[in-house]
Order: C-alpha cells, then sequence, then structure tokens
C-alpha cells in the first residue's frame, strides 16, 4: 500500500477534517481526498466516516494502525540512514492513572534524557488501555488485559494493591446500633465511569449482606448486582461520586466525600496499621490486587525498545 495513502489516513484521524489533514500536509484538499479514496478502493472498504471530527470504521482502526506502524518504522530507518529530517520519534503511550502518578514518573525521568524522542501520554484506565492500542491510536499500553492484542508483544509487569478507605467520620454517620457499617448507603467515589474497582469490592459486600435482615431497611436493597445504580442516587445504591484526578480523589476520600480504592503507594503513613487520626482502611470491603502488563507493537524501534526497557526498569518499584 502507498505509504502516502496511509499518512493521509492517520492525519485526517488526527486533526478531525480532511481540509486540516490536507493543512498539516501540505497538499491541497482534492489531492487529499484522492488519496483516501485511492486507499479505500485498495482496502475494498470505506476506512473513514465523513464527519466532524473525522471517524474511523472497523476495517479504518485496523487500517490505522498499519497506517502508524509503517510512519513509524519508515521515519525510524530514514534517520538510521542519514536521511530523517531532524525530527523525534514520536512514542504515543497509554497509561492508567494510578501508575503515572506513583512509579510511572521514573520512566519520565528517563525520557528526559533522550534527544530523540517525544512522548504523547494518554491517560485511560488499565482496564481500557488495550483498546487505544487495538485502534492504533498508541503504540504501547500499560493494561490490565494479558492478552495481547494482534501484532503486538504482551509483558508482565507487576501488581498494585488496592485498599478501600475511608475517613473514619463519615463511616460513623452509616454505623449500625451494632457498630457495623451499612455499606449500602456509604457513598462511594469512582475516578470515571471506566473505573471498576468500586462497583466490584461492593458488590462482593453486598454478596456478604444478602441474608442479612437489617440491610434492606439501612440504604440496601441486598441485590449483589453492582451495587450502585446508573446515576448514583436513589433506592439502587449509594450516593456515586466521580472525582478524575489521582490527587483530587485523594483529597476527596480524606474530605469525606466517599470511600475509595486507593493504591499502597498513595496511603497516607498509618492509614493500613490504624493510626492515621483521620483515615482508616474499610476490612469489610477488602483490597483488590491489579496485575498490569505492558503491551507494545512487535515491530520494533529503537526508540520503542528504549522505552520498554525503561517502564520494566521503573515497575521493580511498582507498589
Amino acid at each position: 500500500m502507498n505509504t502516502d495513502h496511509l499518512r493521509a489516513l492517520a492525519a485526517a484521524v488526527d486533526e478531525g477534517t480532511f481540509d486540516a489533514a490536507a493543512a498539516a500536509l501540505r497538499i491541497s484538499g482534492s489531492a487529499f481526498s484522492q488519496r483516501i479514496k485511492a486507499l479505500e478502493k485498495d482496502a475494498g472498504q470505506v476506512l473513514l466516516t465523513r464527519t466532524v471530527p473525522v471517524g474511523t470504521t472497523s476495517a479504518g482502526d485496523r487500517m490505522l494502525r498499519l497506517a502508524r506502524q509503517v510512519a513509524v518504522l519508515e521515519d525510524e530507518t530514514r534517520r538510521s540512514l542519514g536521511q530523517g529530517t531532524g525530527g523525534r520519534s514520536v512514542l504515543s503511550v497509554a497509561v492508567n492513572a494510578d501508575s503515572m502518578a506513583t512509579w510511572f514518573v521514573e520512566v519520565l525521568r528517563q525520557a528526559a534524557t533522550w534527544d530523540d524522542a517525544v512522548l504523547q501520554l494518554h491517560l485511560e484506565d488499565q482496564e481500557h488501555t488495550h483498546e487505544l492500542l487495538r485502534s492504533g491510536t498508541v503504540i504501547a499500553a500499560i493494561t490490565e488485559d494479558p492478552a495481547p492484542v494482534s501484532g503486538c508483544l504482551s509483558m508482565e509487569l507487576g501488581a498494585m494493591d488496592y485498599h478501600a478507605v475511608a475517613a473514619s467520620a463519615l463511616l460513623d454517620r452509616y454505623r449500625r446500633e451494632d457498630g457495623s457499617v451499612d455499606f449500602g448507603a456509604v457513598p462511594v467515589q469512582e475516578f470515571g465511569t471506566r473505573d471498576s474497582l468500586q462497583r466490584s469490592r461492593l458488590a462482593a459486600w453486598r454478596a456478604g449482606q444478602s441474608g442479612r435482615p437489617s440491610d434492606a431497611g439501612a440504604g440496601g436493597t441486598g441485590a449483589v448486582g453492582d451495587g450502585m445504580g446508573g446515576d448514583g442516587m436513589g433506592d439502587a445504591g449509594p450516593p456515586l461520586h466521580q472525582v478524575p484526578t489521582v490527587g483530587g480523589f485523594n483529597a476527596a476520600v480524606a474530605a469525606g466525600l466517599g470511600w475509595g480504592m486507593i493504591p499502597a503507594g498513595q496511603l497516607p503513613e498509618g492509614v493500613l496499621e490504624g493510626t492515621h487520626p483521620d483515615l482508616v482502611a474499610i476490612p469489610e470491603l477488602g483490597q483488590s490486587r491489579v496485575t498490569l502488563h505492558w503491551q507494545r507493537w512487535s515491530a520494533g524501534t529503537e526508540a520503542l525498545d528504549r522505552l520498554t526497557a525503561a517502564v520494566q526498569q521503573a515497575a521493580r518499584n511498582m507498589v
């Protein structure tokens, strides 16, 4: 396939419109449209949706990944032959927010010393980062999924332990007469709609409470489910707050907005030991261990290999 046509496909997705993509490639709008039409004719399928912004079809997703791989390999080869333009390799990587805030910082320190590559980081939940790899948006991802995406390598990095934590004052507001806490009513925090850690722990708690007579009368239905309603309010579950930054999430837990799952590496001193003045771990909800994997294109470049080595080294300090 013509590499100019593949670059046009990637430009359309990156720029959002055909006109903007044509300007980025410094060609006329008609010449750009001809490249897309030629590529679609070669593929025998429609690859792009003519929307604003431009989208990809399922066939377009596969072609986009090829386009990005070809562009990276072509640029790397030209540089190695001394034919490059002096530009830097672009390493687009999907990272989950908790890794970004902790052990992945060491990767950034190493990348700061590289003069031939730049990072483009995409924040996404670890359960969904592999989707960005599959679509061709990124060339590597930290993911919870060990099964390699087609055309990629997968390697285990380690595990992060998450603990259910809340402000003690918040839990006191929902204590029953016997001293137990009705977690069917206690407000919950999530990082975003794709964050399932809290839901899974609450569902497990509900499963253990299903035979408890008092559970239905104190804000819970006794159903197993995911433990929360779609709007985060009402009889279907406790109030559900969304706090989409790591620092904000942890601060909100400390402020008593709701309980949440926090990685061990981000916990203030004394929480797990039971000596913190304001925060407590919640044994009734337990903890979750999330095993992370590094998936990357199998067609390697020197810059991608170097990034992989940096990620593997930094992951040794994962907690």
